[in-house]
């Protein structure tokens, strides 16, 4: 499929559940309250912590998807290996639900600072959410098998029904139902339990499975086995992940009250959604770079891996810069709550910097990802998380959220000026240089003199309702994208085409 097209639907798919989960949320806060909002965000950051136990198997089938889909003898190969890995899955679903089930009532009590909710009430919604977590992980893997297929468009149409069941229906459950917190958690459950179902009826359709697969119950071995080296860079490479984006998470839970931490999720739905500009890219260009390199084509890979380079620069440096010097801003507008812009303010001015550094710097990933070797990656976090766990525990249990913030920030900042020089002189010699000073760096002077000039003009948003401010932010982000734009020539010949129709841009 057109890698325009896969990439326009991952954008799509992305956008929709940005702006969904900014209309939806401010208002879960509001009937939920800020406690029970908490109790979202350690939703959020439990989910992270436990998908580290599939070990690096569902990047690992979607890369072996995109790998062997378009060979003789191809499907049979991804029969063998999906049976496989759904054996693996509900064993270790079942520890999951069986460990989150027994360790709630100790959660509860012991971990959480507990307000305005009963003990109990607090419990149930901990078992609950691991019931969620153990199906939306599973959901997982058919999510990847069908991106290994490049089937993104069916997926995010997909995504955004299930996104609307889980934010509208939530909405809708509160509003005019119940405002039980145990009760929006059964269902948030009922939508996992849909996802899963309907992600697993459509691989199966997909995949060209006979009879005799749904009465296997053999794992082979064989096939597990052939991604498992590649699997275990990848289960290393995401534990090391989630200690660097998740630690600080972790211990705020236990050193913020649940009513405060419910503030802090506010912070990371934000600076975390800049991130989530990067993923329709990424999904996009992985299995195009895989298939690229295993047809020998490494030119063209390098090529799209700097045009996708600069598109995300385009987007990403012009949203962290908004996002960080007009965090409070946008908080106050988004929530309407001036105590939780004004404490979540500072906090995000150095988190949105930071994933900022971090949505370009991942592009080393995914050259290694392509490549199938992630063993330079795996050394690299070993010896950089041996610095930054003990930097986020210090950070968090002694100057709280805005110490993490400062510290999330330095990580990244350091780790840019280190890895892409490595990771480029293994599998892109003599394209470092060039990538920053043609790919990155005029897009960040742009952004930095545009913010620069903005920040001189006296702007009193303490004035203004927030419908004016928001307008106000919404045409200088704008200012700022389109600047950005005239600095990137793939985005000039990317705009170029679609205004002008030139030429159809198919990979």
């Amino acid at each position: 499929m057109s890698l325009k097209k896969n990439t326009i639907a991952n954008y799509c798919g992305r956008i929709y559940s940005i702006l969904i989960g900014i209309i939806i949320l401010p208002f879960y806060l509001r009937y939920l309250g800020s406690a029970a909002f908490g109790l979202i965000s350690l939703y959020t950051v439990m989910q992270a912590w436990l998908t580290v136990l599939d070990m690096g198997l569902t990047p690992a089938l979607s890369r072996e998807v995109a790998y062997c889909h378009n060979r003789d003898n191809g499907y049979f190969e991804i029969r063998q290996l999906l049976r496989s890995l759904e054996i693996i899955f509900f064993v270790i679903n079942i520890a999951i639900v069986l460990g989150i089930f027994f360790s709630s009532h100790w959660m509860a009590h012991h971990w959480l600072k507990v307000e305005n909710l009963a003990y109990s009430e607090v419990s149930y919604c901990i078992a609950i959410i691991g019931l969620m977590i153990s199906l939306r992980w599973f959901a997982d893997l058919y999510r990847a098998g069908i991106l290994g297929i490049e089937q993104q468009v069916w997926l995010n149409g997909a995504s955004i029904v299930i996104t609307t069941l889980q934010y509208v229906g939530g909405y809708a459950l509160l509003r005019w139902v119940t405002r039980v917190p145990s009760h929006f958690f059964e269902y948030q459950l009922l939508v996992s339990a849909i996802e899963l179902f309907v992600l697993g009826i459509k691989l199966y359709k997909i995949l060209p499975i006979s009879s005799n697969h749904f009465l296997s119950f053999n794992i082979s071995w064989k096939s597990v086995r052939k991604i498992f080296p590649f699997a275990g860079g990848i289960f290393y490479s995401a534990l090391i992940w989630t200690l660097f984006t998740q630690l600080d998470k972790l211990a705020l839970s236990h050193v913020l009250s649940l009513s405060i931490y419910g503030y802090f999720a506010l912070v990371t739905v934000v600076s975390g959604g800049i991130l989530q500009f990067v993923a329709p890219i990424s999904q996009t260009i992985l299995p195009r770079m895989t298939s690229l390199l295993s047809q020998g084509n490494k030119l063209e890979m390098l090529q799209l891996y700097r045009h996708a380079t600069q598109v995300v620069s385009v987007i990403m440096l012009p949203l962290a810069g908004v996002t960080a010097f007009y965090g409070t801003e946008i908080m106050y507008i988004w929530t309407g709550n001036r105590l939780a812009a004004d404490w979540a303010g500072p906090i995000l001015f150095w988190y949105a910097l930071g994933n900022g550094i971090l949505s370009i710097s991942s592009f080393q990933y995914y050259l290694q990802f392509a490549h199938g070797d992630l063993r330079l990656h795996v050394i690299f976090n070993t010896v950089f998380a041996m610095l930054a766990i003990p930097l986020i525990l210090f950070s968090a249990y002694h100057y709280g959220a805005l110490g993490t913030a400062i510290a999330w920030f330095l990580i990244q900042f350091i780790s840019f000026f280190i890895w892409p020089p490595i990771i480029h002189r293994k599998y892109a010699p003599g394209i470092h240089y060039e990538w920053l000073a043609k790919d990155i760096l005029p897009t960040l002077i742009a952004v930095v003199t545009m913010l620069a000039c903005i920040r001189m003009i006296p702007i009193n948003f303490g004035l203004m309702s927030r419908c004016e401010s928001f307008t106000i932010l919404v045409g200088l982000t704008m200012f700022i994208l389109i600047g950005s734009v005239i600095t990137s020539s793939t985005c000039r010949h990317l705009l170029a085409t679609l205004i002008c129709g030139q030429r159809k841009i198919t990979a």
